[in-house]
């Protein structure tokens, strides 16, 4: 039989999709550590043993900060101009993702450049370290030279500028033994792995963006173009058919691995209303699965919740508690490309949000979040509810929604909007999730946000900046990582 698209095909292979491609599973990381063969003859023996000490220091906590993502590519430490080229076509030779230069000792840049001239389109970090943070008052000559990286360095940025070339690199300062240079490494190597991950992510979106949700709109090619992804149409008719294949015992065997969802709180939700989301579930599962998606997007409004009759969210809270697939609604491909990003950088499954009424008294505003969202981000099983739905656009019964408010902790907030004046910005953002006793009462997951400004300041800035209706959030702090992707993709960067 001949092979079909998937739009139409009936089989599990399409000739528009990719049917056995392995992903990248690893970010190789070139680790280039120099010396300058000169200094080994004056000091015959001592420095370059010193040097050799340090660089295991520097290796040893190398790899054991990027972890096990990493593979590290060393052709071990380079002093000759022979050297320096035999690594660089090493380099080449592996495709490395990222390089990490480490001076050791000063070098002469036409032999740092022998090297990097291999990998000039390829991110790079220039390690500045030391053997120590402090001066040392008592050392001799041999020792200034053990720790004399930063005229090697110096003098290679100054090249760079002077030639035009590597107009993009990362400095990182810092003895070699302190944990802190590593760690912003590691924010780096984040970035440069999502930068990958976000170039064969594929994206499927069922139905379109809700009307008149101008800011949601988008250009499939710009968001290949500029950010990776591939964004997928899929037919509802893909989904129903998957839908109306779904036995009443697939439902029963849902349900019960569902059973964890059982020890919140019901509140308006029948069992009939619960078994019709499990049948959702299995569909839409199913769907990620025939067409190899990564994230998918619905719009439910007069969509696919008149088609089945339910809201599909409790299908959005299983894939949040996994944590493998991103999903949301609406139609807002750029807040899930943002929820992609997140994952891949810190393994939860973001909150997707909308901006709702702020609070002066508690300077932080309330974030709506569409109905769904982790159960994770709960204070507790306990304040966790599954309710009726607020808003009908077309389910049976009561639909099925879940309510709590997140719990207190560091958060960033981000999102993507491609702008007519300055191309693609990324919004990012940080602040805190404050503390409330109590869940909100509104059948909706919602996120009391606190940022670093007043919070009317905070509002003014938003509106000025001109970015979307919604907003992505994830615990903890990764400003620096988005900070850092952003400038990998050349997109504009908004702080708030």
């Amino acid at each position: 039989m001949a092979i079909e698209s998937f739009e139409v095909s009936k089989d599990e292979t399409f000739g528009d999709l990719l049917n056995y491609y392995e992903k990248k599973q690893k970010v190789k990381v070139g680790v280039y550590t120099s010396g300058y063969f000169e200094y080994w003859r004056m000091y015959p023996g001592t420095l370059e043993a010193f040097v050799r000490s340090d660089l295991e220091v520097v290796m040893g906590k190398l790899k054991t900060h990027l972890g096990p993502t990493a593979e590290i590519v060393w052709p071990g430490l380079v002093s000759t101009l022979d050297e320096a080229d035999r690594a660089g076509r090493l380099f080449k030779k592996e495709n490395v993702d990222l390089v990490v230069f480490v001076a050791f000792t000063y070098t002469v840049d036409v032999i740092s450049l022998q090297c990097l001239r291999y990998v000039e389109k390829v991110p790079l970090i220039l390690f500045l370290r030391q053997s120590h943070r402090d001066i040392d008052f008592q050392s001799n000559y041999e020792q200034t030279l053990r720790n004399s990286a930063m005229i090697a360095v110096s003098q290679l940025t100054g090249t760079f500028r002077k030639m035009g070339i590597f107009e993009r690199f990362e400095v990182v300062v810092g003895a070699d033994f302190e944990e802190a240079p590593y760690r912003e490494m590691k924010r780096y190597f984040d970035a440069v792995k999502t930068y990958h991950y976000l170039r064969e992510l594929n994206i499927g979106i069922i139905g379109h963006v809700f009307r008149g949700m101008f800011d949601h709109e988008f250009d499939r090619t710009s968001i290949t173009g500029a950010l990776g992804p591939q964004v997928i149409d899929i037919q509802i008719s893909h989904l129903l058919d998957l839908w109306e294949r779904v036995t009443d015992d697939e439902v029963t065997e849902c349900a019960r691995q569902l059973d964890w969802v059982r020890q919140y709180t019901f509140q308006d939700v029948t069992e009939e209303e619960f078994l019709r989301e499990c049948r959702f579930t299995v569909a839409y599962k199913r769907l990620i699965k025939r067409f190899r998606l990564d994230a998918v997007c619905f719009l439910g409004q007069h969509y696919v919740e008149v088609k089945t009759g339910c809201t599909g969210y409790l299908a959005s809270v299983v894939l949040a508690k996994e944590k493998q697939y991103m999903a949301n609604t609406e139609g807002d491909v750029n807040g899930l490309i943002m929820m992609c990003i997140m994952n891949k950088v810190t393994g939860q499954a973001p909150l997707f949000g909308e901006w709702g009424e702020y609070g002066e008294k508690e300077n932080a505003m309330q974030m709506m979040m569409h109905g769904y969202g982790d159960p994770d981000f709960a204070k507790g099983p306990g304040h966790v509810k599954i309710t009726g739905t607020p808003e009908n656009w077309g389910h049976q019964g009561s639909g099925l929604s879940v309510e709590y408010t997140a719990k207190p902790g560091p958060v960033t907030i981000g999102h993507l909007i491609d702008d007519k004046r300055d191309g693609w910005r990324m919004l990012i953002g940080k602040g805190e999730a404050i503390d409330t006793e109590k869940s909100i009462p509104c059948e909706d997951v919602t996120l009391l946000y606190r940022p670093e400004i007043p919070i009317k300041e905070f509002v003014r800035k938003i509106l000025k900046t001109g970015f979307d209706h919604h907003a992505i959030m994830c615990y903890g702090d990764v400003t620096q990582e988005l900070s850092y992707l952003a400038d990998l993709m050349g997109v504009k960067k908004d702080y708030v």
